[in-house]
């Protein structure tokens, strides 16, 4: 079992399923909608496989997530590293350059980003002036000439940490099928419990039935509806790596126990 809110989440749903089951022989001749199919006890059996589905897709984005997340830990202390060089290096060519419009717009373009893309990058542009001065580098009295070795080496590994921690195609697809699973429960217990208010409203049966609980200032409007609708809009159709989860990785459900 997966930890988290999702954990709690699938708990109850996985309550209402055992509920319908119980109840299938009423809930199975439920009007629905002409635009709606009616209910089935195949359907209302299949919520197992889709809750499964859930558990396995939840355990494999988790999986890709914590290799990230090491990854993330691990690139912090070699770019460390790698900015203390770079000042170094900067340091040295804003002297060397002073007189150059042209050596002065690379230092400002080494200059202009931020992020870890950007210092990757920036130690392969020192390199490349590095290699260019070469020997006034190697007469530096401040460390410069060891900075640039040491960058040399830095640089293929920052790179390839840089590859690691960004989200792969495979943990971004982990992801979307997470979200996508996500979406086929709620969707199939938003129908059990429609199924069960036409049954059931103002009985201690539907008790059985509750929607998962809403978050403060949800429950406060008395608008279930709306705020459940907004919980089962968890999985996004566009990029889920960047969307439709919470930091820690479960689907945005719109909704927390508070």
């Amino acid at each position: 079992m997966f930890p988290g809110k999702l954990a709690r989440r699938v708990i109850w749903t996985s309550r209402i399923q055992l509920a319908a089951e119980r109840d299938a022989a009423d809930l199975v001749r439920t009007p629905f909608p002409e635009d709606e199919p009616t209910l089935t006890r195949e359907e209302i059996h299949a919520l197992r496989d889709k809750i499964e589905l859930l558990r396995a897709a939840q355990s494999r984005w988790q999986a890709a997530q914590q290799r990230q997340e090491q990854a993330v830990a691990m690139f912090k202390g070699p770019a460390a590293e790698a900015a203390l060089h770079r000042q170094t290096l900067l340091r040295f060519f804003d002297l060397r350059f002073k007189k150059s419009p042209e050596g002065q717009k690379r230092l400002m373009a080494i200059r202009a980003g931020s992020g870890d893309a950007d210092l990757v990058q920036d130690v392969s542009d020192l390199l490349l002036l590095c290699s260019e001065h070469a020997e006034a580098l190697h007469k530096a009295p401040r460390g410069e000439a060891d900075a640039a070795a040491r960058l040399r080496e830095l640089s293929p590994l920052l790179a390839r940490m840089l590859a690691d921690k960004t989200l792969s195609p495979e943990a971004q697809r982990s992801r979307k099928l997470r979200d996508a699973a996500y979406t086929l429960v709620v969707h199939a217990e938003r129908r059990l419990r429609a199924a069960a208010e036409y049954w059931y409203a103002g009985t201690d049966k539907m008790k059985d039935y509750a929607p998962f609980p809403l978050s403060r200032g949800a429950a406060s409007t008395g608008d279930e509806e709306d705020s459940e609708a907004a919980a089962e809009d968890g999985a996004p159709e566009g990029d889920a790596s960047e969307e439709g989860a919470t930091e820690d990785g479960e689907p945005n459900e719109g909704e927390d126990e508070g």
